[in-house]
């Protein structure tokens, strides 16, 4: 393992900084691990993924997104970039990683920005499932190499694609309204035409009986996912176990809430009350 300088402790200090200042819930739930090399680790990695959402979500900038696809070249060359966050992944790669990795999953969510920069409503659930994977599932690969004993590692990283698809698809029903003012519907073509919704009453923002079944149906795939992560934290390091199991559950409560708001995600946003964040923290330190 490297010898943390000033300099790399300085970088991981920035790292955190991205985690604390953007997603509440995973800093929280991953401030609970034990082994500050871990926290810093999962907090580089959410750096990387944070910024690269960034390019397209944010400022809708291909270029910069392409700048990190050189910057990631460069760093599998063993040329580090000069970027704070590139050089934290050097230090996680030489502590967590087989010296032949591939970069796969760091690949694949550049590739995933892409398809939402050259944006096309997905056509059928399985093409729905892959754009999750390439932007979330590939995540959760990253993580099971911090989070995992290497012994069981096959299986953490299955069980850890899964939860983060169910989080995209999460995100995704939470935030149809959103998305439909950008111009951008998730919903793929063949769930809508399952449940007779078509994209004229996506626009009129109805919510009817066929878009609460349609919700009902990805949702319950997501929740099927987190179930599953679940019921299989024991494959996870032991201190890893409660920080993912208050994510799932901090995610799944997002399904739950829209339900409360009667499936509005069109006029409201379905941000999951304080009570029940509290409520979710007291089960799991139980």
């Amino acid at each position: 393992m490297r010898r943390i300088s000033k300099a790399l402790r300085s970088d991981l200090k920035k790292c955190e900084d991205i985690i604390k200042n953007n997603s509440k819930t995973f800093y929280k739930a991953f401030g609970m691990l034990k082994s500050k090399t871990d926290r810093e680790a999962i907090y580089a990695i959410y750096a990387y993924c944070r910024v690269v959402d960034d390019a397209i979500d944010e400022y809708e900038d291909i270029n910069l997104l392409n700048s990190y696809k050189v910057k990631l070249d460069n760093l599998k060359k063993g040329q580090t970039p000069d970027d704070y966050i590139f050089r934290s992944l050097s230090y996680v790669f030489e502590t967590y990683y087989p010296k032949d990795y591939d970069f796969a999953p760091y690949e694949g969510l550049i590739c995933g920005q892409r398809r939402d920069f050259e944006f096309v409503q997905p056509k059928t659930l399985q093409s729905l499932l892959e754009y999750c994977y390439l932007v979330a599932g590939v995540v959760g690969e990253m993580l099971s190499y911090v989070v995992a004993p290497k012994d069981v590692l096959k299986d953490v990283r299955k069980v850890a694609i899964d939860l983060g698809e169910a989080m995209q698809i999460t995100n995704i029903l939470r935030d149809i309204g959103e998305d439909k003012n950008r111009g951008r519907i998730y919903i793929p073509e063949d769930v809508m035409q399952t449940f007779s919704y078509s994209k004229k009453d996506l626009e009129a923002e109805v919510v009817n009986d066929n878009f609460k079944s349609m919700f009902e149906y990805l949702a319950n795939y997501a929740q099927e996912k987190y179930k599953v992560a679940l019921a299989s934290l024991n494959l996870f390091k032991a201190d890893a176990r409660k920080p993912l199991m208050l994510a799932s559950l901090m995610y799944e409560a997002i399904l739950n809430t829209v339900r409360q708001n009667d499936y509005d995600v069109f006029k409201k946003r379905s941000v999951v009350p304080d009570s029940i964040k509290k409520e979710i923290i007291k089960k799991v330190y139980r």
